[in-house]
């Protein structure tokens, strides 16, 4: 297994949260494509990929129209879980983003995890130095505002929930800080939350440091956006 790098140039609209954690889950799918293990892939068995957690710091945010070079590789699998690095780099060599996720395989039928080595999803792990440390729980606030959000047809994905990207989209929009740059990023996926359904999503603030979570009958999604410098 080696570090697996992609370059893309960033649109003249800039770069947004959304479409960072996009690039990062499509650079992901293009690693796991040589080993047959990508989104369609494990639908033909019966499977998905879905991510658990993800911890990205953005030390600089990308400028409209400059290149960049967006890395990946696994780690370890233990107890089902299988992590994954990111780095992106500018056209100096300099990091401007680093982070990582957790990610777990499930039946689709069931919507329950499996274990990814008796299903045959295996990535070789690999140890570089560069990793980020592994997403932690996103740290709760007081939460003072809430709004109602149902799931609509346009933010699903092929394993028809919620895309995890839409939720920056979401969590932006309700906090008011639509198109604006986090440097930090933690997020937690609890539960999907399919075409049709409601939750409940609320948010407090600390200084620059946002919590939000949203919930139904059962936790959806927990995330803390952090604006400081």
């Amino acid at each position: 297994m080696e570090i697996f790098e992609q370059s893309f140039r960033v649109g003249a609209e800039g770069l947004s949260t959304r479409e960072l954690f996009f690039r990062l889950q499509e650079a992901a799918n293009a690693q796991c494509a040589a080993y047959r293990l990508t989104g369609d892939d494990l639908r033909e068995k019966g499977l998905m990929w879905v991510v658990l957690r993800y911890l990205v710091r953005v030390p600089r945010w990308p400028e409209p129209g400059e290149t960049l070079r967006l890395q990946t590789w696994p780690g370890a699998t233990r107890h089902g879980m299988m992590p994954r690095f990111y780095r992106m780099l500018d056209a100096a060599g300099s990091c401007v983003a680093s982070g990582s996720g957790v990610w777990t395989v499930v039946d689709r039928e069931t919507r329950r995890m499996v274990n990814p080595d008796e299903n045959g999803v295996i990535l070789e792990p690999l140890t570089t130095g560069l990793e980020e440390r592994r997403p932690p729980a996103p740290a709760r606030l007081a939460l003072r505002e809430y709004a109602d959000y149902t799931v609509t047809e346009e933010v699903l994905d092929a394993n028809g929930h919620m895309n995890n990207t839409r939720y920056y989209e979401l969590a932006e929009r309700c906090i008011g800080r639509a198109g604006a740059h986090p440097r930090r990023i933690v997020t937690e996926h609890q539960n999907e939350i399919r075409l049709g359904q409601s939750m409940r999503v609320s948010w407090g603030w600390e200084g620059e440091r946002c919590f939000i979570e949203g919930a139904n009958d059962a936790p959806v999604f927990r995330m803390e956006l952090d604006y400081g410098d």
